[in-house]
């Protein structure tokens, strides 16, 4: 059964690993976050679990399935101009455009199974770990308690603390989809929640311990790192970073399409372990190459406000939904 329908959970943490180290590495201060994030991870975790539940509720409705799939749809657009904006930063005019998509998107033929997508998942996050041991380690020698900031409590701080950890990210939330999974949703919230972030609390400790009060004005602080390190091997390979970035972007493509097959078919779409037919990618290439093509020359930072809103409010209006109906049905079972 297990081989059958195997557990996304991995993929789904590394996904959230992924927007830490791509896009939130310097969001908050360190003792701030650690303070905040008990109840952080209990808000998310209970949105999750909440979400799953509604969704199961009043997840049948045409709309709000388009809604979610214009979602990831934007998402998936985003997630390949943010990696082509990263590789422009880091190795100028080295990639164009349609160059990273293609580096991107043509591994995901192979990710189509649910079964790959777990199992490159699990390597994938075992590579990221390791290669962090290995950059924590090379770094050793920079890393300096006093570097460590104490920022007043204030409401600035918190509000900062809050709006990094408090992001509803799509995998926080495409577990309600997964079929057969409605005896260990709030398990998969909480470990979901609080793995992403502790992992987003541990990487700015690291963080600030290296770069003290400068932490905030890297515009890629973990790369900077990882090139002063003294062991200088991430100097000497630099496209194994390139190369990891790359496979985490790719398995959340890859999650992302296998979550919008789902929502175009439901319940009743292909076998779990082959969700994703040959014949859908040359549309989903297709649509994918014009929305990137349609958002190039916006700003990215905006947009990703724009995006996390908009997942926010769809989540608020499926709970409200799923809730009036729960409260209908609970009203009929009574009267009768």
């Amino acid at each position: 059964m297990k081989r059958e329908n195997p557990r996304l959970s991995t993929a789904l943490l590394l996904g959230l690993f992924g927007n830490v180290l791509l896009c939130s590495q310097t969001a908050y201060w360190t003792r701030i976050g650690l303070l905040l994030l008990p109840a952080s991870c209990l808000v998310l975790s209970g949105v999750a679990a909440a979400f799953a539940v509604a969704w199961r509720q009043g997840g049948d409705n045409r709309l709000l399935r388009r809604g979610w799939l214009l979602i990831l749809v934007v998402s998936s657009a985003l997630e390949l101009l943010r990696m082509w904006r990263l590789v422009d930063t880091v190795y100028p005019d080295s990639l164009r455009l349609l160059g990273v998509c293609i580096m991107l998107l043509a591994p995901v033929i192979y990710l189509r199974r649910v079964s790959s997508i777990a199992q490159t998942a699990n390597v994938v996050l075992a590579f990221l770990l390791a290669a962090g041991c290995v950059m924590v380690l090379s770094i050793a020698s920079d890393l300096h308690v006093a570097n460590l900031q104490t920022p007043s409590l204030s409401a600035e701080n918190i509000c900062d603390a809050l709006r990094g950890q408090l992001v509803l990210y799509p995998e926080l939330l495409l577990p309600a989809l997964w079929p057969e999974h409605d005896e260990c949703a709030p398990r998969t919230a909480v470990r979901l929640a609080g793995g992403g972030l502790a992992f987003s609390v541990g990487v700015h400790l690291v963080l600030e311990l290296f770069f003290g009060a400068g932490m905030p004005t890297h515009a890629n602080p973990v790369h900077a790192a990882a090139q002063s390190g003294t062991l200088s091997l991430f100097a000497r390979l630099e496209w194994l970073q390139l190369v990891l970035w790359s496979m985490i972007v790719t398995i959340k493509l890859a999650i992302y399409l296998y979550a919008g097959i789902r929502l175009l078919g439901g319940r009743t779409c292909k076998g779990e372990n082959n969700a994703v037919g040959l014949d859908r990618f040359p549309f989903y290439f297709v649509l994918i190459l014009l929305t990137c093509m349609v958002f190039r020359q916006t700003n990215l930072a905006a947009f990703w406000q724009v995006r996390n809103l908009a997942m926010a409010g769809f989540a608020c209006i499926v709970l409200l939904k799923g809730g009036i109906r729960w409260l209908f049905k609970s009203c009929t079972l009574e009267s009768s």
